[in-house]
Parts: C-alpha cells; sequence; structure tokens
C-alpha cells in the first residue's frame, strides 16, 4: 500500500525537489536567504538529514562549499555546444542549478528569466544554468512532458546557456541538495554566494539578489 501511494505522489509531480525524500512540508521559517561563506543558519534549523541544515520544507539554508573552489567539470549546452568550467575564470557567474521535473523550479522559472536579464546589463557578470535531474536513477523524468530543454525555453520564449546535466553526475559532484540552486562563482572560481528558489523571497526578490552579488563582490575585492 505504502508503495502505491508514494508511486501515486511521484506521478502526480510532487516529488521533493531535494537530491533525496519527500519535502516534509512544515511550516515556519524558509530558507530563502542569501548565505556568503562564514554565515550562520538559524538556530531554529533542522540538523535531522545529517548534510546541511534545512527549514520544515526540506530547503537547504547553507551550501557545503561556500568559500571552496567549484568542482571543474565539462558538458554540452543544450544549443549543443561544449562546455567547461574554465570559460568561467576571470568574471563574476550566477549559475542556477535546476530541472523541469521539478515543481519548485518550474515556479521559480520567470524569476530566474527575469535575473538573467537583468544580470545581461552588468557586463562583468554572466548568468549560467544547470539543467539536472533530480538523481541517477530518475533521468528518464528529468523532462517532464518535454523532448528537450530547447523545447521548455521554446515554449516560453526565452532562453539562456544551459549545460544539460544528463545523468546527474554534474549534480552529484557539486552536491546540490535542492532545485533550483543559485551559485554565485567568483573569477577566482570559488563559490561566494548561495540561495535557494528565488519565489517566496517578495516582491523585490530580484534587486535583493543583486544587492546581495553587489555585497559579496564588493567584500570579496577588498580580501
Amino acid at each position: 500500500m505504502l508503495r502505491v501511494f508514494v508511486a501515486s505522489i511521484v506521478s502526480l509531480g510532487l516529488f521533493a525537489c531535494a537530491d533525496i525524500g519527500l519535502s516534509q512540508g512544515g511550516d515556519g521559517e524558509k530558507a530563502t536567504n542569501y548565505y556568503r561563506p562564514g554565515d550562520v543558519p538559524p538556530e531554529s534549523a533542522d540538523l535531522s538529514r545529517g548534510d546541511v541544515p534545512r527549514d520544515g520544507y526540506g530547503r537547504p539554508y547553507t551550501y557545503e562549499g561556500l568559500g571552496a573552489p567549484l568542482p571543474a567539470f565539462t558538458g554540452t549546452l543544450a544549443s549543443g555546444a561544449s562546455f567547461s568550467t574554465r570559460v568561467l575564470e576571470g568574471r563574476w557567474t550566477v549559475i542556477e542549478v535546476w530541472g523541469i521535473w521539478c515543481h519548485d523550479s518550474r515556479n521559480d522559472a520567470k524569476y530566474a528569466a527575469e535575473l538573467s536579464r537583468v544580470l545581461a546589463q552588468d557586463p562583468d557578470v554572466d548568468f549560467k544554468s544547470i539543467h539536472t535531474p533530480q538523481n541517477r536513477d530518475r533521468t528518464d523524468k528529468a523532462l517532464r512532458n518535454y523532448d528537450s530543454v530547447s523545447a521548455w525555453f521554446d515554449e516560453k520564449g526565452w532562453a539562456f546557456p544551459t549545460v544539460v546535466d544528463e545523468d546527474a553526475s554534474i549534480r552529484e559532484l557539486l552536491k546540490i541538495r535542492w532545485t533550483p540552486t543559485y551559485l554565485v562563482i567568483a573569477p577566482d572560481l570559488t563559490v561566494q554566494g548561495f540561495r535557494t528558489q528565488l519565489k517566496d523571497a517578495g516582491e523585490t526578490r530580484i534587486e535583493d539578489f543583486v544587492d546581495d552579488l553587489a555585497a559579496t563582490r564588493a567584500a570579496w575585492t577588498a580580501l
């Protein structure tokens, strides 16, 4: 009976946007803040999963790779072109890790698109994304009802450079615990900023992200 119930949840698209398990669906404070190296999650954070502090919904408050070098990887963009993290060196880059299969990613999509448009006005900042399955066991569900990531973009009427992580290997390498996740990468390829979805961050979500990014850049330059 339990197996049938879980299968029904998955078929309805309600499976959590985490790497493992179902969302807890709890109330209380939501992990929608921007974190930099050294920032401390609230004392109310859930530590029961043993990886990173989370809110009641399952979203991580922080990212274990903050302050560390971004693991190097290569891949193929949705356009078919090759990608390497080497091209990020020397510039600031915001990377969104997301998946069409994830309802939180779909809900965040228009805000990610708006963020990419705003950041495009800054010649010193790039925006890229990584489309990934939930894990290696669910690669066949990654695109939901779409033929490709490009088909999703075509339907929405916008696009930005997106690495297609076919087998969740990049997700595993980067230790992504939730989709959507936003990582801020410094010119020396260290991870200097992290947050989860934008949707629940209020009406000034894009302006706040840009302000947080500016503060991160200023603090990093001052080191």
